[in-house]
């Protein structure tokens, strides 16, 4: 208990989306609700949801959405997660936060579940061994005794931020949602989705945390809904990789070249680097020769139409550019984008998603993409 209130019978409040029926355009709509200001949002992490609270009594619990079906209550996983009782102790009795549990570099629901789901040796084995679970705190519904779930959005975005300047760099394995309105919103969403990431969660101004409904408008889980799909293919043409590495990795990096005589050199010379020998850190699709990125398209009244290049790809795909030429594939984008004069003008964030067995290049045309 926190104050008079039971959080740990508390429901999830649930993300509302359009009704798969929606007769009115729902990408349209979503867009104006973002650009309107009156929606704040956050990054959405692929985890599983853990609702954490410290009792006025100091006990603490870590409880995942839904109940178990065997004891018909929430399941108390504080002992899966070792790692993260140094900031939960840390913080003030009366306090609930939610988040989201996930591993950054494997990110989906069954990852997590591989730990929290399991007994509880197996959970701190697997961990030990391996990489430990992040736990992404995007709200907070109580704080030192203070109840919090009653106030607006903004309110609670607003503690939840001093929380994070008091505690969110002096910890591992823990992050803290940032919040954005207006293009800042927008751009928020096209990084993530860029990246390959689950989307964002917006939330309208001025509205309370609402446990378990589903309030229309007031929340909205933006994933996919806004990336268009391409069926396109390689054309064959590629641009070449960048040189010079700037990476983090530089202690340990391994491909290096002699600036005098131009020879490549594999291993680890950060020490000569160092001492101003004339040697740099070169990119590995540099050193390898490999495709900076490879130019796609379609068929356009029979002939290749590029469209743009596409980045991000495998080191089989750019160590062989003309192995994968005219090979059909589905590319997804954040926006097909158009000059004042609506002609074609580019794709905002491409990416792949799958080579297409089931299609020829006869099959990736124009007219099917920017003429439907």
């Amino acid at each position: 208990m926190i104050g008079n209130t039971n959080f740990h019978d508390m429901e999830a409040q649930r993300y509302w989306s359009f009704p798969k029926n929606y007769a009115k355009d729902s990408v349209a709509e979503t867009k104006n609700m973002i650009f309107s200001g009156e929606y704040i949002g956050s990054k959405k992490v692929d985890g599983s949801f853990y609702r954490f609270i410290k009792n006025d009594d100091g006990t603490m619990e870590l409880l995942g959405r839904n109940k178990s079906v065997v004891t018909n209550d929430y399941l108390n996983k504080i002992e899966w997660v070792p790692h993260l009782h140094d900031f939960f102790n840390e913080l003030p009795n009366g306090t609930c936060l939610l988040g989201e549990l996930y591993f950054p570099h494997r990110p989906g629901s069954r990852n997590v579940t591989t730990i929290m789901g399991c007994l509880l040796p197996k959970a701190l084995d697997r961990q030990e061994k391996g990489d430990k679970l992040t736990y992404y705190v995007f709200d907070v519904l109580a704080y030192d005794g203070k109840v919090l779930y009653n106030k607006t959005i903004d309110q609670r975005v607003m503690q939840l931020a001093e929380i994070e300047s008091k505690y969110g760099n002096r910890f591992d394995n823990l992050e803290f949602a940032q919040y954005y309105d207006g293009k800042s919103l927008w751009k928020c969403l096209q990084d993530t989705l860029a990246e390959g990431g689950e989307g964002v969660v917006i939330t309208k101004r001025g509205t309370a945390y609402q446990p378990g409904k589903r309030p229309a408008r007031q929340t909205l889980k933006i994933k996919k809904e806004l990336q268009e799909t391409i069926d396109c293919f390689f054309t064959g043409r590629a641009a070449k990789p960048s040189r010079l590495y700037t990476g983090k990795e530089i202690e340990s990096w391994q491909y290096w070249e002699n600036l005098k005589t131009g020879e490549k050199k594999q291993g680890n010379y950060f020490k000569e680097y160092l001492k101003g020998e004339p040697i740099e850190p070169v990119t590995k699709g540099y050193f390898y020769g490999w495709a900076g990125s490879l130019e796609i398209g379609v068929l356009k009244d029979g002939k290749v139409k590029p469209i743009g290049f596409l980045s991000g790809l495998s080191e089989e795909i750019k160590g062989n550019v003309k192995k994968y030429q005219y090979k059909p594939l589905e590319i997804t984008c954040m926006e097909i984008e158009y000059d004042d004069d609506n002609k074609f003008s580019g794709l905002r964030h491409a990416r792949m998603l799958q080579f297409r067995e089931d299609l020829t290049i006869e099959d990736c045309t124009w007219e099917k993409i920017f003429e439907k």
